[in-house]
Formats: C-alpha cells, sequence, structure tokens
C-alpha cells in the first residue's frame, strides 16, 4: 500500500509562506525598493521540486516504475534550489539602515525554500520505498543531499541554473567536469560540497524529532492526504 503524506506540513509551509511574502512587501513599502524582490524567484525555484514529487507520488502505482523514476531524476535536478537559497544570505548589506529587518527576510525566505527542498525529499523517500525498498530509498536520500550540495555550489560560483542542463546540455557538462576534476583542481570546491552536505543532515536529523511532537498531535491532527 502506498503510504500517505501527511497534509500538516504542507498548511504550515502556506502560512509561513504567507507570512514571508507579507514582511517582503512590507519593507518595499517603508524602504520604497524591491531590492530582495529577487528572493520571490528564487523561492518559486524552490517550490518546483515540491512539485514535482507532488506528481511522482501522486502517479506511483499507476504509471510503470521507470516513468516515476524518471520523474524522480526530474526532481532530483530541480531539489538544489530549495538549499541554495541558503546562500542568498551573501546579499545582506551591513551597511543598511535596516539591516536587521533585511537579515530576517533572508533567514526566513531561506528557511522556508530549505523546508519545501526537505518536504519534497519525504515524499521521494516514502515514494522510494513504495517502489523499491527501505535501503534503497536511504541511499536515494543521501546521493540527492550530497549532489544537491554540488549544484548549490555550481549554481552559485558558476551561475548554473537548472533549465541550462535543457537549454546547454552538453556545454553545462562540460563546464562542470572541468571544474571538478582533477580534484587537486579546486579542493575548496569539494570542502563547500562536504560542508553543505553536512549541514543538511544535521538539519534532516533535528527534524525527525518533529515527528515524535506529531505523534503527539501537539502541532497536528490525524487528517492526512
Amino acid at each position: 500500500m502506498k503510504p500517505k503524506i501527511p497534509r500538516n506540513y504542507l498548511i504550515a509551509l502556506t502560512f509561513v509562506t504567507a507570512f514571508n511574502l507579507v514582511i517582503l512587501a512590507i519593507r518595499d513599502l517603508v524602504e520604497q525598493n524591491s531590492t530582495y524582490n529577487f528572493l520571490l524567484w528564487n523561492l518559486l525555484l524552490a517550490l518546483a521540486p515540491l512539485l514535482v514529487a507532488w506528481v511522482a507520488y501522486a502517479f506511483a502505482g499507476k504509471w510503470n516504475k521507470v516513468l516515476v523514476i524518471l520523474l524522480t531524476f526530474l526532481w532530483l535536478l530541480f531539489y538544489p534550489n530549495a538549499p541554495y537559497m541558503i546562500s542568498d544570505l551573501i546579499h545582506v548589506n551591513s551597511q543598511s539602515s535596516v539591516v536587521l529587518y533585511d537579515t530576517l527576510i533572508l533567514f526566513s525566505f531561506a528557511m522556508l525554500a530549505l523546508f519545501y527542498g526537505f518536504y519534497s525529499l519525504k515524499i521521494i523517500h516514502l515514494l522510494y520505498k513504495f517502489i523499491a525498498s527501505a535501503a534503497i530509498a536511504n541511499t536515494v536520500l543521501w546521493v540527492s543531499i550530497i549532489l544537491s550540495s554540488a549544484g548549490i555550489y555550481l549554481g552559485r560560483i558558476l551561475r548554473l541554473n537548472s533549465w541550462d542542463f535543457f537549454t546547454h546540455p552538453v556545454q553545462v557538462m562540460e563546464t562542470v567536469f572541468d571544474h571538478l576534476f582533477p580534484v587537486t583542481k579546486n579542493p575548496a570546491t569539494y570542502i563547500v560540497i562536504i560542508l553543505f552536505s553536512v549541514i543538511q543532515f544535521i538539519l534532516l536529523v533535528m527534524m525527525k524529532d518533529f515527528d515524535e511532537i506529531e505523534k503527539e498531535h501537539l502541532i497536528s491532527d490525524e487528517n492526512m492526504v
């Protein structure tokens, strides 16, 4: 039987999304500029893997497994857009008169995007437990996090986008391989990838405890979809 996905996470994400949109709109109004409106586009990209994961989950058991797996590869291509927003913290302007407010906005958007990604990761993990096994599902989870960390680096440093793999696949692969190999060429690259992976691992482990909170119905009910 296909496992059910908790609806409560989606409800919480909806409220947090609304909160972020409000605080950004307030900043635009008070400061009379749209300096951080690029966060809206980045957040939309961070939402993409969650939408793809939902589609893959919806058709699991209805489509051929190969088609579902191919759809999860599309999910993996977009997944780095979620944790990528952590790197948007570099845009904090320490000279701004509202630097604390700006920091709050950047941090809040980054965490929201990260949880979009983690929710999609949860769906993919459940999906692979359903169509394969728990061992394969765990492997997919760890590999996805490592590859997403590489994607964060390549997106921020090499300015590559998810859709570049569709529009210029050969050039993208050449750029990536030229930057990553040999390993001794750019050791700092691998250090950053490892650090981002460890951070994601730690956050996932910490989030595990929220399952216990949900079991006690402290922040949710038993409604499932």
